[in-house]
């Protein structure tokens, strides 16, 4: 079949943007009376709690005023809190959050019919001291007697009014949240008075002196519990400040008994990090084969695609003379060939995709940077695990590790896409986002890259019924989908993958390796368009699509442990070098084979495939842009263009069927939510998007776009179509990079839709994601489908409305954008719409009216 390039679209027509009022239920809590029965004991430990801090302070020489942070849970949202805050004195906002929904109970939504609906609950992270508390005290006076507020302070009324919770943040908070407490729990155990390093994450305070003085405490207490402080770092841009403390393991063995942190004042600590938590795994068991590959002209060019990963054996056939290592901390020369497992394997799948397959290499060679090392002796031969040094914060050694790229010096300043595919198993996502995910949004937005993050992998074992019929491959999928749903809480996105400004990537049951081995392995799932058993499952943010899409991740079979007589089976994870899986270099146990070749399943070398079809768009839109066509984007807008361009390939399959039914027995309603979890937007497809055929016309456009402006864009309706019921398909996907507010409740400062205008019967019905989710993050995916007859005359074409608003606070620059919008008929039609498309791009179109 003949293959054409993607057209761009005609100039975009620049609009003020519309906006619609869309009335709300109103919230309603309990009355004054209520909320002092609901709330007086609170009001009095806290009065104990700054009265003591108070004493505390002041018998400490040059000490500050002690404080503490408060958390202020409020039914609803509430916009205008943050200038009423900061109208008393000694109270500074820190943070706000949104939690999930909950059913009315004292408070709740209603409409005007007077019907109760859900509500969400508004998180206020404020520090107080005592003075402040004093003030606050007064006004929840007045707020019982019924008397009028300070001129500004009004703000305070509504919170009182809706407060749910008022309390200080705990060590509860600052433990279980970060994920600190299982994983010492856990890896302890066995440690009598080692040394072990950890993280806090510290609130960051805007003044200077609190902040120096918080990290003074912590460096005295450190030192009083035979530690010491090694590293502090504060990034205000994305709200960071952290150090890393190190103290023998019995400190930390006494916090899991206690659940408190007894030895350490942790009034300014916001959480506690387990550190050696962002890894790859190690060697795996299975064989190891030699492989040939196709001899292939050497690449050329400089490095657009980055891996920041583990150290690569640089002399492996299938990287020699295809990467830059750039290894400023010389970490080649103290690293045995052996330990370099997981940079040659991403680095090969990187650049030949699955080498089972037979598609071609990069063309230009890819920058990898080291940012994990195996840490062990060389005599040691066990398997050593390769992670980011426990010497290091994370944001550091990202953030200069990013920076080396473009700044001065700079060592790969075309690069446009960063692969990042190891995640930190101690952090699930919960609510906050991770200080790493803020890092790499912000570094997103001020380089203009596109960073793609594996979703992550959970490897527990998995409990299936005993009474299953396992030769049955639909009833065992069935069971594990189900299973896997139930495990939800326990399998969420491992940070950095909630970033919302890069594409994540989930592992779809799929590679190109030949059957599976018979060794006793149960293959569990049956469809390339599901998740592998041990892909991590979303949403992101404000219940955004995250994953964004799947990738080949290899088909992970599941190993029965032996029968105990009881009602369920229990399935391990077998992490092994053999088929199936996808396949790719790596090393062999001497650590000299340069033509070792194994399998390999998870999320890392679905984002590795990721990043391979990113550098093969790279090239197409080089092809493109040599064509000479007026009006193709450029360079400039490569991060966005392929950001767009990896998600508009993916469907949802049979996903949704399959996953529907598993709703029935979950005793859940089927929801487009529920399937948005496991899958995202879907397999990613094959296919290129930027290359069309007789049957489907894509085209293409970018932009910047600033606060209350939008681009409106029109597509053309081929003729042939006009009044048929051909059965036809329409694809939209837009993608940006938005700055952030790290300390709002919304975070993404731009919020961008497409949204199609007229000509209804013709665009047809949603069939994949969920409309509300869509518009959550930076990625919009939609799909279209209709067999509906519509008469329309020569040059029309549909709206395609992009537009643009401030999310959270004020939006000062523009933002990048890209557009993708695909019309198609099926391959066995006789209807062929590209040159009519391409023809209607050359005349005036007629945009059908609203």
């Amino acid at each position: 079949m003949a293959e054409f390039p993607a057209l761009p679209f005609k100039a975009a027509q620049r609009r003020d943007r519309k906006t619609r009022a869309s009335p709300r239920p109103r919230l309603q809590g309990p009355g004054a009376e209520r909320q002092a029965e609901r709330l007086g004991d609170s009001l009095s430990r806290l009065t104990a709690a700054f009265e003591a801090g108070h004493l505390r302070a002041q018998a400490e020489p040059d000490g500050l005023e002690a404080d503490l942070v408060l958390v202020m849970e409020i039914a609803g949202e509430l916009t205008d809190f943050f200038k009423a805050i900061s109208k008393v004195e000694g109270l500074e906002f820190l943070s706000e959050e949104i939690e999930d929904k909950v059913e009315p109970d004292e408070f709740a939504a209603v409409d005007k019919e007077g019907k109760e609906h859900r509500y969400s609950r508004q998180l206020f992270l404020v520090a107080s001291n005592r003075v402040a508390w004093e003030q606050l005290l007064s006004l929840w006076t007045k707020y019982q007697n019924g008397d009028d507020f300070p001129r500004g302070l009004t703000p305070f009324r509504h919170v009182f009014e809706r407060l749910r919770e008022l309390r200080p943040w705990e060590d509860k908070d600052r433990l279980e949240r970060s994920g600190a407490m299982e994983v010492w729990r856990r890896e302890l155990v066995d440690l009598g008075e080692e040394p072990v390093i950890f993280e806090a994450e510290l609130w960051l305070r805007s003044d200077e002196t609190r902040r120096k003085a918080v990290v003074n405490e912590l460096r005295a207490d450190l030192a009083n519990a035979g530690g010491e402080l090694l590293v502090e770092s504060v990034h205000a841009e994305i709200g960071y400040h952290g150090a890393l403390g190190k103290v023998p393991a019995s400190r930390l063995r006494e916090v899991v008994q206690s659940g408190s942190v007894n030895w350490l004042r942790t009034e300014g600590v916001r959480f506690f990090h387990a550190v050696g938590q962002i890894a790859a795994a190690g060697a795996v068991e299975g064989d190891i084969t030699d492989g040939e590959l196709e001899e292939l002209p050497p690449a050329e060019g400089s490095p657009r695609v980055a891996l920041l990963d583990g150290l690569p054996l640089a002399g492996h056939e299938a990287l020699a003379g295809r990467i830059v290592l750039d290894d400023p901390e010389g970490w080649e020369e103290t690293t045995p060939a052996r330990r370099r497992l997981h940079g040659t394997s991403l680095g090969s799948v990187l650049i030949h995709g699955d080498l089972s397959g037979t598609g071609p290499a990069l063309r230009e060679p890819i920058y990898i940077r080291p940012i994990l090392r195996a840490d062990a002796p060389d005599w040691i031969d066990t398997d050593v695990r390769e992670e980011l040094p426990r010497d290091r914060l994370a944001v550091d050694l990202i953030q200069s590790a990013v920076a080396r790229l473009f700044e001065d010096e700079a060592r790969a300043p075309e690069v446009r896409v960063i692969v990042i595919a190891i995640g930190d198993a101690a952090i699930q996502f919960n609510q906050f986002i991770s200080p790493l995910a803020r890092l790499l949004d912000w570094l997103a937005d001020e380089y203009g890259v596109l960073f793609i993050l594996s979703a992550g992998n959970h490897l527990a074992p998995i409990d299936l019924p005993a009474d299953c019929d396992f030769d049955n491959v639909e009833e065992v999928a069935h069971e594990l989908l189900c299973e896997v749903q139930r495990q939800a809480p326990l399998r969420r996105l491992l940070c950095p993958g909630e970033s919302v400004n890069a594409l994540t990537v989930g592992a779809a049951h799929s590679d190109l390796s030949e059957g599976l081995v018979d060794d006793g392995r149960l293959e569990p799932i049956h469809s390339a368009d599901l998740a592998n058993a041990i892909s991590a499952l979303g949403s992101g943010p404000r219940r955004s699509v995250k994953p964004d899409v799947l990738f080949p991740g290899g088909r992970q079979t599941l190993a029965a442990e032996p029968i105990d007589g009881a009602d369920t089976r229990t399935f391990s994870i077998p992490m092994t070098r053999r088929a199936p899986g996808v396949r790719h270099a790596t090393v062999g146990p001497a650590g000299g084979d340069v033509r070792a070749l194994a399998f390999a399943t998870g999320t890392s070398v679905a984002t590795a495939l990721a990043g391979h079809r990113a550098g093969k768009l790279l090239a197409t839109l080089d092809e493109h842009r040599a064509l000479g066509m007026e009006r193709f984007p450029g360079p400039e807008f490569d991060a966005v263009l392929i950001k767009a361009g990896l998600a508009h390939a993916s469907r949802w399959g049979a996903a949704r069927a399959i996953i529907d039914a598993t709703q029935d027995d979950l005793g859940r309603g089927r929801s487009r939510m529920a399937v948005g979890r496991l899958v995202g937007y879907g397999r990613s497809g094959p296919w290129n998007p930027l290359v069309c055929d007789d049957h489907q016309a894509t085209l293409v456009g970018a932009g910047r776009l600033v606060d209350g402006k939008a681009d409106a864009f029109d597509l053309p309706l081929p003729p042939s179509l006009a009044a048929q019921t051909t059965r036809r398909r329409i694809t939209l996907t837009l993608a940006w990079l938005t700055p952030i507010h790290p300390a709002h409740r919304h975070y993404r400062r731009a919020a961008l839709k497409v949204e199609a205008l007229g000509y209804p019967p013709f665009v047809g019905r949603r069939t994949d994601a969920d409309a509300n989710m869509v518009v959550r993050g930076t990625l919009q995916h939609e799909i279209f489908e209709s067999e509906a007859a519509m008469p329309f005359g020569p040059g029309s074409a549909v709206e395609l409305l992009v537009s643009c608003r401030a999310d959270a606070g004020t939006l000062d620059g523009s933002v990048p954008y890209a557009l993708f919008a695909t019309i198609e008929t099926p391959e066995n039609s006789d209807v062929a719409i590209y040159e009519q498309v391409r023809d209607q791009l050359r005349t005036q179109v007629q945009v059908r009216p609203r």
